[in-house]
């Protein structure tokens, strides 16, 4: 099944590329990045051991094999699209088994309940859904859609922008009081900041004056704590244990009520963005393009996190 999937994509995007005369154009046509594209190419012909395409610096031509290929590849995506276009008469209800994976505490605040109400609409689909800050493999793992927060989607897979990744700066009352608020990015070397591990520990802060979305700075910082859990990191600035990166959707009640205070307002936490990943393939099953929707629909493109509707 995931190898049938993974020859798709192959076959559409070496057709688009025979198809458009280029990479950069077939990228172009796909709403992908040329070296995205290239690396679709050159995993088909790993997979097949062969040459498709003969890359020169003025032009690209189909090798021998490539064009016997190219041909049963062409028709192969014909049928499909054939097939779906005779689907298309009869409106198709999602149904099936939907595999979801999101970060873990971003899955359990903003992700379950747009799934819990997902499923309440679409009975007749079987939802498994992961929640693991580690990386997926999409394709070898069978995952549908993954939620991701990232500044750099995976380039050879579609990435629909849900939301911001907004930050702030926050401590609490008790820990200002007695450490003393910053006023400067560079004082923060003088404070106790909670550290964020993924992988690696979070050792530097990138800042941008709120009047400069161009410019960040970066800003050394160090601390007693380590965590690699963003609740873990909430709990410990309400402890008033430090300074702490955290994303404002899950710090929005608590500065309401005082229970943090942002510091360094002049300053932003450079952010990513929040998007729903999938392969790029023909046909994409409703179940995914309804998920997709309906996540849309909750986040609302371009602005900050919010809380899901209710429904």
């Amino acid at each position: 099944m995931l190898e049938h999937r993974e020859a798709i994509t192959g076959m559409s995007v070496l057709v688009a590329v025979v198809d458009a005369g280029s990479l950069t154009a077939a990228a172009a046509r796909l709403g992908m990045t040329s070296s995205a594209v290239s690396k679709q190419v050159s995993r088909l012909e790993a997979r097949l051991g062969t040459r498709l395409l003969q890359r020169t610096t003025r032009r690209m031509q189909l090798t021998e094999a490539g064009a016997r290929y190219c041909e049963r590849a062409r028709s192969i995506l014909e049928s499909i699209e054939s097939v779906e276009r005779e689907a298309e008469s009869v409106p198709e209800s999602p149904h099936g088994t939907l595999r979801v994976t999101a970060p873990t505490v971003l899955g359990q605040v903003q992700v379950m309940p747009v799934v819990l109400a997902f499923q309440q609409k679409h009975p007749a689909v079987k939802v498994h859904v992961e929640l693991s800050d580690r990386r997926f493999d999409l394709i070898e793992e069978g995952i549908d859609v993954a939620i991701r927060i990232t500044a750099h989607p995976p380039p050879a897979f579609v990435a629909r922008r849900l939301a911001d990744d907004r930050r702030v700066l926050c401590a609490s009352p008790g820990y200002l009081a007695r450490a003393g608020r910053p006023r400067r990015p560079a004082e923060l070397a003088n404070h106790e900041c909670i550290v964020f591990v993924a992988g690696q520990p979070a050792e530097t802060w990138n800042l941008r004056a709120t009047e400069d979305a161009e410019h960040a700075t970066p800003i050394r910082i160090a601390g007693r704590l380590h965590v690699n859990n963003t609740l873990a990191l909430r709990q410990a600035s309400l402890a008033g244990l430090g300074i702490a990166d955290l994303p404002r959707y899950l710090v929005e009640e608590d500065l309401a009520a005082g229970r943090l205070e942002s510091v360094l307002e002049r300053f932003i936490p450079v952010g990513r963005g929040v998007f729903a990943i999938y392969a790029p393939s023909p046909y994409v099953p409703a179940r995914v393009r309804g998920f997709i929707e309906m996540l849309e629909e909750t986040f609302q493109p371009g602005r900050p996190h919010v809380r899901p509707r209710k429904r």
